[in-house]
């Protein structure tokens, strides 16, 4: 079973529309603007998912980490391609998404007062998920799932 890791990209300018259409169809083009935004982002550990969090029903057998990717995927390609601007409506909705549900299955989740700090301090930003940070990114000091911890543990 495949597993998926889910990090939150808090980047402090907007994308270029064109960038972001490339970024959510999962083009190979070029996107200088948002590699180096993405750079130069703060990251957040979400959690992980498997194949089997995947249903064909919504919702069900989901997690956290699902539900908060799938809910920035539908913010950055319904109406116009973006980076989701994270003002307080949005920071609530992903708040609530990532609350565990009865019909979850296990997975990995960071804790959600974590996710909320790291949402709250990052309100006006562009926020985009992410497979793992750049490998040159310094963590920003109190991220958790930092590279750094990852040396360490």
């Amino acid at each position: 079973m495949f597993e998926y890791r889910l990090w939150l990209a808090a980047v402090p300018e907007p994308l270029p529309e064109a960038e972001a259409r490339i970024y959510w169809n999962l083009k190979d083009l070029p996107t200088p603007t948002l590699d180096g935004a993405l750079k130069q982002a703060d990251y957040a550990y979400v959690g992980s998912w498997q194949d089997r969090h995947l249903a064909e029903m919504p919702q069900s057998g989901r997690c956290p980490a699902v539900r908060i990717f799938d809910w920035l995927f539908y913010r950055g390609t319904i109406d116009c391609y973006q980076a989701p601007i994270l003002d307080a409506q949005l920071r609530d909705e992903l708040i609530g998404l990532y609350q565990t549900r009865p019909d979850d299955l296990p997975a990995e989740s960071t804790d959600a007062d974590e996710i909320a700090t790291f949402l709250t301090a990052h309100l006006g930003w562009s926020l985009l998920p992410e497979e793992a940070p750049p490998p040159t990114t310094a963590p920003s000091p109190g991220d958790h799932g930092s590279l750094a911890d990852e040396q360490d543990g």
